[in-house]
């Protein structure tokens, strides 16, 4: 075989080993006490250590303990019931992929005082008599605290938080308060997303919802577990 032959298999391989080991290797994470080798297929961002920093003098000495992980629309429907594949209200429909922040160590210890911290600030903006409407995909209520240009909620965005209809204090104990952000779909048709913060088993999950799959961020935190207990190194 010529020289070059045998170069450009070696290229070949090298290339095809680096796809594979990106594609079907791992990387581990440690979360309270855990470790977990994360498929490289399921990492949204890779974590990366820099040794160095480690003696930087005033840094947290604490190590991260996070993993963010990305979950195909496709395994999500599957594995959550009522999960919706397909988001609507672009130009064409498109796959509900997810990303999911886990926490733990600090992170997940805070989780109490910044639920305590979002209670307060709903009730500062309903202090305010602002404006509050049912929300009819979930039946809670909207409260409020930035309304579209237009001055009705939709038009030209609007940022709001989700309660349930008895009040704040009826939020689940292990959630923090979800919030919301509302703006027109292609066809200028109200369309919004949540942010939640949900704990469970000592960890904090961070993940986005879009409005078809708002009514299943109950049972995400649990999916996730099962997901990282098949990954337990």
């Amino acid at each position: 075989m010529k020289r070059a032959h045998i170069t450009v298999l070696a290229i070949a391989c090298i290339g095809a080993a680096a796809i594979a080991e990106s594609y079907l290797g791992s990387t581990r994470y440690q979360l309270n006490d855990a470790t977990y080798a994360v498929p490289h297929k399921y990492e949204f961002m890779r974590n990366f250590r820099v040794p160095w920093l480690a003696s930087v003098k005033g840094l947290d000495k604490e190590p991260d303990e996070s993993v963010w992980l990305l979950l195909p629309a496709s395994e999500l429907r599957g594995g959550v019931q009522g999960y919706k594949r397909m988001f609507h209200g672009y130009s064409s429909d498109v796959e509900a992929d997810m990303v999911v922040q886990v926490l733990g160590g600090k992170e997940a210890r805070e989780f109490p005082a910044d639920r305590s911290s979002d209670i307060t600030k709903v009730r500062q903006e309903l202090a305010k008599d602002g404006l509050r409407q049912r929300d009819p995909t979930t039946g809670w209520d909207r409260v409020y605290w930035l309304v579209g240009e237009e001055g009705t909620p939709g038009e030209g965005g609007s940022l709001f938080y989700l309660v349930p209809r008895d009040g704040v204090e009826s939020l689940p104990p292990n959630w923090r308060v979800p919030s919301c952000q509302g703006s027109p779909d292609v066809k200028g048709h109200e369309r919004f997303d949540c942010s939640f913060t949900i704990s469970d088993k000592g960890l904090v999950f961070d993940f986005t919802l879009r409005q078809e799959n708002v009514g299943t961020a109950s049972r995400i935190a649990a999916y996730v577990l099962r997901r990282l207990a098949s990954w337990r190194a």
